[in-house]
């Protein structure tokens, strides 16, 4: 199959997807084309790319079966995807992004997407969302960049952080282990709360000076943070989603971006929930998302993932 590999255009957003040194692990099975200058943030020229670099944005969507973009497409692309073409990525297709790229494009194209992610990888075909056999943690270093990077520019924009001020930090995976690393960088043991004992995290979120959130809820799902709890904080307080689990982790947030990272609402909160921000650290972090998913994705090839083979058995 022909697999076009495009620049995102979603805002501020600087990784490359794949890296010349990864591409041996890719099947041969599919045919590879990239976009025009396609490692040029990492001062990768077309040519480490091979007779495959080099082609228009807009020819690369008329000739592939599948896109793969980093992030979810951004409006001004949805013009020139076809009908029944696939897209591969983070899509985050029942978020906000994601969510807007479902309704306005993939579903009036009816286009077959897969949501590789660092837990659970989904494919939704016709409206039919089924789990896909992808390992665990193969992309936890660019998790552990959500933290740590959420972190280093939302404490820059607060003016720094002292040993006086009352942090609390939510969840305990990778994107809460790149919190840690950030914090004891900066001699701060913050306080240490997880869904186990989330309602002794509500009886002291009125005394925290900054909360962080690391985790994701299922869409439905109860809010951590709800609009009672953000009454009771003090008006200096600030919430940072490095999860950017918007509007729903913490009830009523909206995502910023990396450009205009922050916002304020009437009591005085401020809010930080960039939703990519480990492209802040975007050479770091390239190299882990193009290994895992070399590795764990385009190792086998397109035909294996549009297959039943493909799919999560239940326990």
């Amino acid at each position: 199959m022909k697999i076009g590999y495009i620049k995102p255009s979603f805002p501020n957003e600087k990784r490359v997807g794949l890296l010349p040194q990864h591409l041996s692990y890719c099947s041969p099975e599919d045919e590879r084309r990239f976009e025009e200058g396609y490692g040029e943030t990492l001062d990768i020229p077309d040519a480490a790319y091979g007779e495959g670099a080099g082609y228009s944005r807009e020819s690369l969507f008329a000739w592939a079966d599948i896109i793969y973009c980093i992030k979810v497409p951004q409006p001004q692309d949805y013009q020139y995807f076809r009908e029944n073409q696939t897209l591969v990525g983070w899509i985050h297709p029942f978020g906000a992004s994601g969510g807007h790229f479902r309704e306005y494009c993939a579903e009036p194209k009816n286009l077959r997407l897969f949501d590789i992610g660092n837990d659970i990888s989904i494919r939704i075909t016709q409206g039919k969302t089924e789990t896909l056999n992808t390992p665990r943690d193969f992309l936890k270093e660019n998790h552990i960049f959500a933290g740590y990077a959420s972190m280093m520019q939302a404490i820059m924009l607060r003016g720094g952080i002292t040993q006086n001020d009352r942090v609390a930090v939510f969840g305990s995976g990778n994107v809460a282990y790149g919190v840690l690393k950030y914090l004891l960088s900066k001699g701060i043991e913050p306080i240490l709360r997880r869904r186990s004992n989330v309602d002794l995290m509500r009886q002291e979120f009125k005394d925290y000076d900054i909360f962080i959130n690391t985790v994701e809820i299922a869409q439905g799902d109860a809010p951590i943070v709800t609009f009672e709890m953000l009454d009771s904080m003090k008006s200096t307080g600030w919430i940072i989603d490095a999860a950017a689990d918007t509007g729903r982790a913490i009830q009523g947030t909206r995502a910023t971006k990396i450009g205009n990272p922050i916002y304020q609402d009437d009591q005085g909160h401020t809010f930080y929930v960039v939703d990519n921000s480990p492209s802040l650290l975007y050479r770091e972090s390239s190299t882990g998302i193009s290994e895992g998913y070399a590795k764990h994705f385009w190792s086998r090839s397109m035909s294996y993932w549009y297959s039943d083979s493909c799919k999560a058995t239940s326990n």
